[in-house]
This record gives structure tokens, sequence and C-alpha cells, in this order.
């Protein structure tokens, strides 16, 4: 009584590595796929639509801090939070409005600008950020004027210097283009291998003879390829499994499979055998399907031995197990199986690492 194990197979990861490779053109357009959807929509939302390049400068001031008289240590020095809330004070954010000669808000000012302390505790720089390169230039004199006025302000201080004054430049955006088309394509290739993966799970067809054994229980003798040439072992495997049994009934799953053909190579592969003690041979009979002609449970009845033939990625596992379960149902008992119309260039490659 055959048992079917479709349930409790392993995933044939050599036969799906073949498979991809079959299948390479699926990868590569997947590959493709996802480079130009990631990789476009990157470049649209950064590039295309990123809006305008600002313009960036940069100013350096040199803060020379006074010493408390009380222990004739230096005052400690600020941070730039401390800097930026003194530059950004209302008081200083009124003044600088007044010597601006283009119109701005408040909060449009403090956006445009930021002090920084890179380093060196005792060198600030202003960073300015602005759409307009004079207005650029603008905000950050009338900054520089302001951190200044800081430095004359707060007893911390002796004296705020300029050292040094940038002119607007471009601020060009970080674009990564090419690492995202590379992300597209990494993804790409792994959804086009999860899909192929999904579909080699999902589908029942049978590729390799090893798979017929494993899933229902029964040997599988080999493989006669699309050209009609059996595999090297088929005819000793077929002489052990049919050692005891002259009259093989040769049948198949479906009722589109050449029986005529198949048989005419399993007599080829009985002649050029060896005849048995008696001088006999084995006589192969072509049996339509149970599904093509359902009186056929008959004459595979007074067979010895019943041979099934199953077409190679053709045949479905649904298929196969209810031809399995009317000949089991008719107490037709099937010895071997036969993968027929196979592909021998991929069970060759499959085989080859065993």
């Amino acid at each position: 009584m055959w048992q079917c194990n479709y349930g409790k197979e392993p995933f044939d990861m050599r036969l799906f590595v073949l498979l991809c490779l079959r299948r390479l053109w699926v990868i590569l357009a997947g590959a493709l796929a996802g480079l130009l959807l990631v990789g476009g929509i990157y470049y649209l939302k950064n590039v295309t639509f990123g809006g305008v390049i600002p313009y960036t400068m940069d100013s350096k001031y040199y803060l020379e801090y006074a010493v408390d008289p009380s222990d004739q240590q230096t005052y400690s020095y600020f941070a730039s939070y401390t800097w930026n809330d003194l530059l950004k004070s209302d008081a200083m954010v009124t003044g600088m409005l007044e010597k601006l000669s283009v119109p701005m808000t408040a909060q449009e000012l403090t956006d445009s600008f930021e002090a920084e302390l890179v380093s060196d505790l005792r060198i600030c720089y202003i960073h300015t950020t602005h759409v307009d390169a004079e207005t650029a230039r603008e905000i950050d004199r009338v900054a520089g004027e302001a951190i200044v006025a800081v430095g004359e302000q707060q007893k911390e201080l002796i004296e705020v210097s300029l050292m040094d004054r940038g002119e607007p430049q471009p601020a060009l955006p970080d674009v990564r283009t090419l690492r995202a088309c590379v992300l597209g394509a990494v993804l790409g290739t792994f959804f086009a291998l999860f899909g192929l993966g999904m579909a080699e799970i999902l589908n029942e067809k049978i590729q390799v003879p090893g798979t017929l054994a494993w899933r229902y229980g029964i040997p599988a003798a080999g493989y006669v390829n699309r050209a009609g040439e059996p595999s090297e072992e088929l005819g000793a495997q077929l002489n052990y499994l049919f050692r005891e049994k002259k009259r093989i009934g040769v049948t198949a799953v479906n009722g589109q499979l050449n029986l005529g053909a198949a048989v005419n190579v399993l007599e080829a592969l009985e002649t050029a055998g060896a005849p048995d003690a008696k001088g006999q041979r084995r006589e192969y009979t072509a049996i339509p399907s149970l599904h093509q002609a359902p009186e056929a449970g008959e004459v595979l009845r007074r067979q010895e031995g019943i041979l099934l033939l199953v077409q190679a990625d053709e045949d479905r596992g649904k298929a196969i197990e209810e031809t399995l379960r009317l000949l089991g149902q008719l107490d037709v008992s099937v010895d071997a199986m036969v993968l027929a119309e196979a592909d021998g260039r991929l069970i060759r490659r499959y085989r080859r690492f065993l």
C-alpha cells in the first residue's frame, strides 16, 4: 500500500538552484524591476522634486575668555546650545532684523543660521543657509555683528574676533542614487528568488525520479528523457524490481502520454539484456490510463507486475495520488514508477555531486 509523504517532503535546495539557473531571466527581471522602482523613486524624490538648492556659508570667530578674579581661573566655556540661546534671543533677533535689507520674519531668521563649536571651544562657527546667495551673505553679516556684541556684553568674554569668512556656496544634497539602485536590485533579486521558492513549494510536478520514491514510497526505476532515451540505471532496476514477473502492464497517470513509445523503449532494454535461466523475456503491455479508460482495471489485474509512467513537469501530485488511489481500490499494486519525458540534462546536473 502506497503512502504519500508530500507533507513531510524537505525543500530540495539543489533542485531549486538548478531550476533558478534555468529561470535566470526571472531573477534578472526582478533585479531590474527593483533597480528601476527603488532607484527611480529615490531619484524623483531627491533630485527631480528635491526643491531649490540653497546656499550655505560659514564664518569663524575666535572667543577670548576672561579670568575669574576670585580664583584666577578662566571662566567656563559656553557650549553650542548657549551660543544659540544668546544669538537667537529676542533682543538679538530684533536688532538683526533691523539691520537686514530683506524683509524676513524672526522665525525665518533664526532658522537660517546656527552656531557650532566643532572641536575647539574657543572657536565658534556661524553656519548660514538660504536659497538666495546675497541674503545668506547678509544674514551671516548681521549674525557676526551679533556674536561680537555678545562678546562685549558677557563678563566671561574679553573679545570675539572674526578669523575667517567664507563665500556662499551651493549646498549640494547628499544624493546617493547609485546606492539606491543597488539596494533596489538586491531587493528585486530577493523577491524574485522568494517568488520562485514559493512557486516551487506549491508546484506538485515531478522533475527528478528521487521525488517519486520519496513522495509516494514506490520504487522509482529511472527515467526516459524527451528524446526517448532511457537512463543508464533503468534496465538494471527493472530487472531487479520485476525479477520474478514476466507479464508487465505499463500504464500512465494521464492519457496524453505516448504509451506505445514508452513500451518500445522498455522492450529495447529487455532485448539488450540477457534472458532468464529459462530463456524467457518480459513482455511489456501498454494499458490506457484509468482516467482515459476506467475499464482498464480488469486488464491491469491480470498482469504480474505494474509499471506506472509519470510525465515529468506535467503530472501534478494530486493527479498521481488519485491514480494510485484508484489502482488501490481495484486491488492493483504498483511495483515501480518511471519518469517519462524527463529533462535528462537537469537530472544529470542534479546527480553530478551526489
